[in-house]
Order: C-alpha cells, then structure tokens, then sequence
C-alpha cells in the first residue's frame, strides 16, 4: 500500500490504463465479454484495495451531477410500465457511467496517472486508426445518400470520429499544449497525429472534423511568450490546414460538405432540432421522460424506420428528458467543469483539459455522447485537473487533501 493515500497503487494504476487502451476497441467483442466491459469490472473492484483514494467529499461538479442522476431515475420511475425495462437500462447505463467518471477523477488527481493514460488512450487511437486504414479492421458503411463511409470494429462513423479526435487532442496537447512536452523528439508524433486525421477523415463525420477544429483552436490559448503562442498557433493552424485540405480531397467528406452547403441536408438535424425544441416548451420544467421522449420525437417525426429518435444534441436531450429540473444540474455540473480546466489552463497539463473538454461538447452539439464513456471520463479529466496545479504549488504547502485550498490557488 502506498503511504501516500492521494496515490494510486501500482495494481489500480495499471488496471486504469488497460481500461482507458481498451475504449477504441470497446466494440469488440459481445455483451459481457467486451475487454471494455471486463476491464471497467476490475477497475470498479479494485477500488477496494484503496479506499481511502476513492471515499471523498466530492467536489461541487461532481455533486451536479449526482443530482441529475437522482432525478434522471426519479423521473424514469414515472414512465409508462411499458418502457419500464428500457427505463431501469438507461438508469443503470447512466450510473454506472458516473461511478466510472467519479474513479477516473479519483486517479487523475494524480498527475502522472493522468498523463499516461491520456498517452495510453492516443496509442490505442494510433494503433486503431493503422488497421482501419490498412483495410485491416475497416468496413464501408452507406450513409443516406449512397456516400460510402468507412468505420472499423462495427462503430457508428460519428463515434468513432469522436474517439479518434479526442486521441488526436491527446497526443498534441502532450506533445504541443505543454510548458514541456512529455513526447521527445516532438516530430515523432507528426506520423502518428496525421495516421489518425486520415482515419479520421474516412469516417466522413462533419461534426467529428468541427469538434477537432474547436479542440485545436482552444490549444492556441496555451501559455507562453507572444513569440510561443504565434508559432504554436501558426503550426496548429497548418497542422488543421492540412486535415481540411485532405477532407476536401476525400469523396466522402466533400460530398457531406457540398449537401450541406448546397442543400442544408444536416442528417434530419434541420428537422429534429426544432421539433425537439418544440416539445420542450411543451412540458418546460420535468420533460417528457427519458424513455418517452425518444418515442414522442420519433412519432412527430414520423420517419417509417424510426420509432424512436434522441435530439442528437446534449442541451436538447438534457431539456426534453428531463425539463429544466433534470437539464440545469447536468449543464452547472459541465459548467464547474469548464471553470476547473480554464482555471488551470496554466498548470502543468497547460490547455490540454480545457481543449479535450471543448471538444467534447462541441461533438455532444450534432451528437448526444452522454451515455458514453470518454464524455464522463473527458469531464473527470477537467476537474480533476485543479488539483494537479495545487500538487505544483509546493511552495505555498497546497495539497490535492484540501479542494477548498486547490480553487482557491487555482483561482488565484
């Protein structure tokens, strides 16, 4: 056991970085014999070998949103007996989605841990994206209008887009978004960054290609002197140049950029948007129901191989769901979380957790990615990184055992 209890062990560590390598692979596999599902199993056992790690006061993002789970399920109970199993499903997706969020900013308190697993999570993106660009993994998908996309492991193009730019952020924010960087020589990363724009780019996700532009754009923030930040700023700008240019040379992503620009065909969003927003001015304050929202947005829709349709958009879901009783502690929650990684945008992981977590929403704008892992995790990341500029400040004997103490130095 370690003697500092804010310390991972080696066990719990390691268990950690397995999961997080896992995630681009999730899909492989079935039900419980996902390495996903069985890793995540482990992680959540073996926090028993370290109690004291995880049985904390939360901090006040995380009490948001424990609060929206509490009235996501309170809400779920009062759902047609019918959508009752799908209702106790959603409930039990969605915490255990928090309690893996709550064990990733448990261990990503500690710096090192965090920087390893977000260098084990760009791996796992490098290595994913190598075989779906060899042809290895890859599948063509057809989207609506007969444009071929590619995808690998029987993802969702848009997921998998999500996934991989949030490798792509990871390996440049450790490698650019730092005072110093954690991989040396920095060019040996330029292989692996453009591998995964161009699988990236086979996935023909527009919404995937805007939340790497807005991720990139917030590393320009990072700190330094104006000569530091105009060059970091000018090589993320060629380095975004470059993803936009093989885009545009890419059949797939030029022929979904040409629907929307020629035809505002946005995959029904130009439809599902306000509808969404119509029903929730309907029912403002509880929403119509996890469960009977999905099916009252699809029979307005009335698409005839849908019965079913979520907003595709965090805000929307958040208000139709669950109303603004449900919605509001979710987005104070994200809020506190922004406010944590802006805070300390100057610490050691520089703009990288602010940059991540702008991703992030920016992807939950066009897609719903709440039930997902990497949101939580992304969100665990941002407030957990408040404590690794209290860790630094050792001179003024602020320590990660007092969160009250961390804002405060953060905020300073």
């Amino acid at each position: 056991m370690n003697k500092d209890s804010n310390t991972p062990t080696r066990v719990i560590r390691c268990l950690f970085y397995a999961f997080v390598l896992s995630l681009p692979f999730e899909t492989v596999g079935e039900g419980w014999l996902e390495p996903t599902t069985i890793l995540g199993g482990l992680l959540l056992l073996s926090a028993l070998l370290q109690p004291g790690l995880f049985l904390r006061w939360p901090p006040k993002g995380f009490w948001c949103f424990i609060i929206y789970l509490y009235v996501f399920a309170s809400l779920s109970l009062l759902e047609p007996s019918s959508y009752r199993s799908l209702s106790v499903l959603n409930v039990f997706l969605l915490a255990q989605l928090t309690v893996l969020g709550w064990i990733g900013f448990s261990l990503m308190r500690d710096r090192q841990t965090a920087e390893r697993a977000l260098l084990t999570f760009g791996a796992g993106c490098v290595l994913l994206s190598l075989l779906q660009v060899t042809g290895i993994a890859s599948r063509a998908v057809e989207a609506e209008a007969a444009i071929v996309r590619v995808t690998a492991f029987g993802f969702h193009p848009n997921n998998l887009a999500r996934i991989l730019l949030l490798g792509m952020l990871a390996l440049v924010g450790l490698t650019f978004g730092r005072s110093k960087s954690l991989l040396r020589p920095i060019f040996i990363t330029w292989p692996f960054i453009l591998l995964i724009g161009v699988a990236l780019v086979q996935t023909g996700s527009r919404g995937g290609l805007l939340a790497l532009a807005a991720g990139m754009m917030t590393l320009v923030l990072r700190r330094g002197t104006v000569m530091i930040k105009v060059l970091n700023g000018v090589g993320l700008l060629v380095l975004l140049g470059i993803f936009f240019v093989v885009a545009l040379q890419s059949d797939i992503m030029r022929a979904r950029f040409e629907e929307t620009l020629e035809e505002g065909d946005v995959a029904r969003r130009e439809q599902i948007y306000p509808t969404a927003w119509q029903m929730f001015q309907e029912k403002p304050l509880l929403g119509w129901g996890p469960i009977s929202s999905t099916y009252e947005l699809g029979m307005r829709l009335g698409h005839p191989e849908e019965e079913t349709k979520n907003p595709h958009n965090l805000v929307l879901f958040g208000l139709v769901s669950t109303g603004l009783v449900g919605s509001l502690p979710l987005f104070i929650g994200i809020g506190f979380a922004a406010l944590s990684a802006w805070k300390t945008r100057h610490g050691p992981h520089g703009i990288l957790p602010l940059a991540m977590l702008v991703a992030v929403l920016v992807a939950n704008m066009s897609g719903l990615w709440l039930f997902n892992k990497l949101h939580w995790l992304v969100m665990a990341y941002a407030l957990a990184s408040v404590y690794h500029v209290a860790r630094a400040n050792a001179d003024l004997h602020v320590t990660s055992d007092d969160p009250q103490l961390a804002e405060r130095f953060a905020s300073a």
